[in-house]
């Protein structure tokens, strides 16, 4: 009988159409059936019975497809929406909210002003950020100091290199702000992608010292878009991801997240005698122990434009498919699609976008090449640990072979 089994080994298994068909068709044939001498119900397609029985092996087709669909709900691997948030609860996981995007800028006015925590800047379409160092900034001698700012408006809010360049704030002796690169776009509420990824990573949350419990418990802070934690057991200096490591330190790479939460998470989840490497630091003060006060150094990446050039075969396509191609691009890098969104201190790979391409157009891909800021562009690309990789429409080049 055609029926749903399920098969301990691969799961949960449903019969053909063809086998439906046929074992409904043979059963309806014999309740019609009178006498053993009388002609078999025509049950052909063309015939109006087989129309009937066409109709309810679809409809019994859709019911299979509920049933393998809530069987994959269960599976953390493919389930989605409300499914994988009830798996993620028991990790003791919530979706994120949406964050807002981060930029780097450059501050510039007098030596010696200090433009504080909070302090707002506008870009050139009116979008608001305000900055986000918890210390604030001082202009030092150069005239100038580089410093992030956070968007008010959450969200994936592109912001083009120099495009943030009116002072809100005003603050005397501050003359003037930009971004020479362009700004780690935020996001909508977290996706399914990145959830199962933290679902992931939170197997060691509850642990101490081990790499992968600093970085999933940095991870699941608020405002953070992405971090890197990587470790030098040894005696000697080493080099990962384009950055040197102290010897028996850690590098805390991480974009995003208020300083005073990344220092109470690394005062917590660190082992005590492991040093920490990076340029910027950070500070937790243990009001339950005499105000002992402990400082970290990380390392807040700057931005640098992931590029991606996708040739074609042929020598055009419309305007409304180049775009959505451009879109849906970016949307995977940002971990909108089903791969992780690509972060610091890792390999991208060109063959990544493949299937996204080719899911919005038909036009044959002749070639695939990603690069990093003004570097060479290949089938790869390592992102170092101290950069954090963005990217807006201009970054995403169609050409077209001609062939």
């Amino acid at each position: 009988m055609a029926q749903v089994i399920f098969n301990p080994l691969v799961g949960v298994e449903l019969p053909s159409t063809q086998e439906i068909r046929e074992d409904l068709g043979t059963k309806i044939q014999q309740a019609f059936q009178t006498s053993p001498t009388e002609p078999l119900l025509n049950i052909e397609p063309s015939s109006p019975m087989g129309q009937v029985l066409d109709l309810i092996v679809s409809e019994i087709e859709a019911k299979n497809s509920e049933i393998v669909f809530l069987a994959n709900m269960a599976n953390p691997d493919t389930a989605t929406g409300k499914y994988l948030d009830a798996l993620a609860s028991l990790y003791g996981l919530e979706r994120k909210i949406s964050e807002p995007t981060v930029v780097n800028c450059v501050l510039s006015g007098l030596r010696g002003t200090f433009i504080p925590y909070g302090a707002i800047a506008q870009d050139a379409l009116g979008n608001q950020y305000r900055h986000s160092n918890a210390g604030g900034a001082l202009i030092d001698d150069t005239g100038s100091v580089v410093s992030a700012f956070t968007a008010i408006n959450h969200g994936p809010i592109e912001v083009a290199a120099g495009s943030v360049n009116r002072i809100v704030t005003t603050i005397a002796g501050w003359d003037s702000i930009t971004n020479p690169t362009a700004g780690v776009i935020g996001r909508d509420e977290e996706t399914d992608a990145e959830l199962r990824n933290r679902m992931i990573e939170s197997y060691a949350v509850n642990a101490t010292g081990y790499v992968e419990a600093i970085e999933a418990n940095l991870a699941a802070l608020e405002g953070v878009l992405d971090v890197r934690v990587l470790e030098n057991p040894t005696n000697s200096e080493i080099t990962q991801y384009g950055v040197s490591i102290d010897p028996h330190s850690i590098l805390i790479a991480i974009v995003g997240g208020e300083d005073s939460e990344i220092a109470r998470t690394i005062y917590q989840r660190k082992d005590a005698g492991c040093g920490t490497t990076g340029n910027y630091e950070v500070q937790f003060v243990d009001e339950q122990y005499y105000n002992a006060t402990y400082n970290y150094k990380i390392v807040r990446p700057e931005n640098r434009a992931l590029k991606i050039s996708v040739s074609f075969f042929g020598t055009n396509m419309n305007e409304t498919e180049k775009k959505n191609v451009i879109q849906s691009i970016i949307q995977d890098v940002l971990g909108q699609g089903a791969n992780d969104r690509v972060s610091l201190a890792s390999t991208i790979y060109a063959s990544r976008f493949y299937p996204v391409i080719q899911s919005q157009t038909t036009v044959p891909i002749a070639q695939i090449q990603v690069g990093l800021g003004t570097g060479a562009i290949g089938s790869s690309v390592q992102i170092p640990a101290n950069i954090e990789p963005t990217i807006s429409e201009s970054d995403v080049a169609i050409i077209f072979t001609g062939n």
